[in-house]
């Protein structure tokens, strides 16, 4: 399962970094498109959870849930800026992609080790 579920943040990561990449170049996307990765990525930290609940003892993927809850509130505070039509600040959209980065990370060693 917790292959699965790395293959769908992968995904989800893939479509964050072509929104990155579009905000760079002062393309916004439209606002449903940052709505599906939001809830692609909800979706994934819910099956996490319950991975989680069912397998406690994988440290490293209980890890990569908390980070993954941090990612999703900056995530949120994005959307919220997108919502009201403000330019999103570049450096909260580079620390949402660390966070997102590291949750990765945890998560393929929380793999490895399983």
């Amino acid at each position: 399962m917790l292959l699965g579920l790395l293959i769908l943040f992968l995904i989800v990561a893939a479509g964050g970094v072509t929104l990155a990449f579009l905000e760079a170049r002062r393309h916004a996307p439209p606002l449903p498109v940052g709505a599906i990765h939001g809830t692609a990525a909800l979706v994934a930290i819910v099956l996490l959870v319950l991975q989680d609940v069912a397998h406690p003892g994988n440290h490293l993927a209980n890890a990569a849930t908390v980070v993954f809850m941090l990612t999703a509130a900056g995530g949120l505070l994005l959307f919220a800026f997108r919502a009201t039509r403000q330019r999103l600040p570049l450096p909260v959209v580079a620390l949402h992609a660390g966070f997102a980065l590291s949750a990765l990370v945890l998560l393929g060693a929380g793999w490895l080790r399983s």
